[in-house]
């Protein structure tokens, strides 16, 4: 700060700011009136930008491994932005590109990344893996974000919003690949405007930040989400065809489930969860006025004519159970990632799907028993969540006698996608 004025100052430093007294000056004088900036690490001021997946389209069994820009932004629409700012290397090891002393031909974020065999004394490239950063405007417009998570407060040793913690406190929140954290404070600041030290701020982590890292002694309470890839945020669903099976002539327009079973019985399944109605040219429902006697996956939907008002003529569909439009399943091996000692037993797909082979979207789960093969359903016991998109976890907590069975998962594939 320059201050040109022959004043006596208060304080003038970065813990607290400026400040100038008046009574502190001579004469009964009055301080000048002052502005003031601040010098803040390099990337305060960095544009804001977001990072694309990890990308791995060739490998070096050819005459090298090319992970060319136009090459992938076809395979991958919408996920890398046209004119990237800058690309990432590292081995599908995870190792540095510095660290495999290969002789690379091009690394930029015009072309991509080119390695050739023949400039290697090895003979041979390593497999590398390639992400490009984008304007962050490119990336709002294709992203899935988790809600904001907080699972830890810094009243013990710190903040600690670990993934694996996060996971265990908000089953199927976070994807299992996350590309990108973000932090903030619990009242909506960023991690700059705090002046805290992160110890650790990453997809592989989470973020930790350590109080006796601070000058203050203690940490702000932050929280944090994840950006994930974005079939994360749009699952498949499985939607029946539109059914039409009255008109409102009579009574009114009875689409009923019953009716339905009895004309379609090949097209209709037998558990629907969700229903939706318009209107025989596509309007809403709520667009035709119309009083809806019933709507739900019981019944089907009703509306039923009066004296003011005939119904309008409508069609119905069904969200049904994947397994309905995947009548063809593969089931994975079993598995038993978690046992009942801690707070429960946690066969979470999130926690599975790093380390298994598990298709991305299952339509089944099937649970039973680790060691004698007894289905959930005939323990008795009450699930925490029991899911073919999210898996099994069955809390100590919920249970008569306090305690979990230890129990074994394995989750059900369309076989045309992922044939076992």
């Amino acid at each position: 700060i320059l201050i040109e004025s022959a004043v006596c100052l208060d304080r003038a430093d970065t813990d607290v700011g400026f400040v100038c007294r008046n009574c502190d000056q001579p004469d009964d004088g009055h301080c000048a009136d002052y502005k003031v900036r601040f010098l803040c690490p390099l990337e305060f001021c960095k544009p804001e930008v977001c990072k694309t997946a990890w990308y791995n389209r060739d490998n070096p069994n050819d005459t090298g491994d090319f992970e060319l820009l136009k090459e992938l932004q076809f395979e991958n629409p919408n996920e890398i932005c046209p004119f990237p700012l800058d690309i990432e290397v590292k081995t599908v090891d995870g190792n540095s590109l510095s660290s495999t002393r290969d002789i690379i031909a091009v690394v930029d974020a015009t072309t991509g990344f080119i390695c050739k065999n023949d400039d290697q004394k090895s003979g041979t490239c390593s497999d590398y893996q390639v992400r490009f950063i984008c304007p962050i405007d490119f990336c709002k417009e294709h992203e899935c974000w988790t809600p904001w998570l907080d699972g830890d407060n810094p009243s013990g040793a710190g903040d600690y919003e670990t993934i694996s913690h996060l996971r265990h406190k908000y089953p199927c929140k976070i994807c299992a690949t996350p590309l990108q954290i973000e932090v903030e404070t619990i009242h909506g600041f960023s991690v700059a405007a705090t002046g805290d030290v992160i110890h650790v701020a990453d997809v592989e982590t989470g973020f930790i930040c350590q109080n006796y890292d601070q000058k203050h002694g203690s940490c702000s309470d932050y929280r944090v989400r994840f950006r994930c890839p974005l079939d994360f945020c749009n699952p498949p669903e499985c939607w029946t065809v539109w059914f039409d099976v009255d008109d409102p002539d009579n009574e009114g327009d009875f689409e009923e489930i019953s009716k339905i079973w009895e004309q379609f019985p090949s097209e209709m399944c037998n558990m629907p969860t969700s229903i939706e109605a318009r209107t025989k040219c596509g309007a809403s429902v709520d667009s035709t006025g119309d009083v809806i006697y019933i709507a739900d996956t019981e019944t089907g939907f009703i509306c039923k004519n009066s004296d003011e008002k005939r119904c309008s003529d409508y069609e119905v569909r069904f969200k049904c159970p994947l397994t309905f439009c995947y009548p063809d399943v593969c089931y994975t091996p079993w598995f038993n990632h978690d046992d009942p000692r801690g707070t429960g037993d946690y066969e979470l797909l999130s926690h599975l799907r790093p380390k298994k082979h598990i298709c991305d979207y299952p339509v089944d789960i099937q649970v039973v028993t680790a060691y004698d093969n007894y289905p959930f359903s005939y323990t008795g016991q009450i699930p925490y969540i029991y899911s073919a998109t999210e898996g099994f976890a069955c809390r100590n907590e919920d249970q008569n006698n306090h305690r979990c069975y230890d129990y074994k998962v394995r989750f059900g594939c369309p076989c045309k996608l992922d044939a076992k």
